[in-house]
């Protein structure tokens, strides 16, 4: 499966994933679905899988199912692999390498300095970070100011085709369309009448 595969795949599933009885695993560290007992370098592990997603276009263990995902994870050594037809610096693959990795060798470990002093920050005035001006200027003269969004004609908005087929009314079918009907048979035995329905319950 190509790497354009993969993020519609996972863009599709996404939403499904997010609301099952698993969650979602893909952000998940092996050490975790161990349950052997983990700590706070877990979420260093998430966070170099969202530096992938963010790089390369999807998780790097997306895949149909929750269970797959969750082995791909535990087989992080075989399945974390970088598509080349994606270009990305060697530095950030460092560093992507470096957060997904067993807990013991991964980078963090020795604090949050550790990973400031990687060369993929190489630049970053860490002392100054929340002082930078924002990267596109923004003027706001009110609290219901809105001319910093685009505008978006309403001429430009698309609007459905009407359809030009006629239901076919002559099929004896048609006073049941959209009708739906579930059989509860388990609620009674096969040919018994429900209390509800015996003499003196009506």
């Amino acid at each position: 499966m190509n790497s354009k595969r993969k993020a519609e795949t996972w863009k599709k599933n996404r939403r499904q994933l997010a609301y099952s009885t698993v969650g979602t695993p893909d952000y998940i560290a092996p050490e975790v679905f161990m349950q052997t007992g983990y700590n706070k370098l877990c979420d260093w592990w998430s966070l170099g899988v969202i530096m992938y997603e963010m790089l390369i276009g999807y998780p790097p263990f997306c895949s149909e199912t929750p269970q797959e995902t969750y082995r791909k994870v535990m087989n992080w050594k075989e399945t974390l692999v970088f598509p080349p037809e994606v270009p990305i610096s060697e530095k950030a693959k460092d560093l992507i390498l470096r957060f997904c990795i067993d807990s013991e060798n991964r980078i963090g470990n020795s604090g949050v300095e550790e990973i400031k002093g990687h060369p993929f920050f190489e630049g970053v005035d860490w002392e100054h970070i929340r002082e930078r001006p924002a990267a596109i200027p923004i003027e706001i003269k009110s609290i219901d100011d809105t001319s910093n969004f685009d505008d978006f004609p309403e001429s430009d908005i698309l609007q459905p085709v009407p359809n030009t087929t006629e239901p076919d009314y002559k099929s004896k079918d048609w006073v049941f369309l959209s009708y739906t009907y579930k059989r509860f048979e388990g609620l009674t035995q096969r040919g018994s009448i429900p209390t509800y329905m015996k003499a003196g319950k009506l």
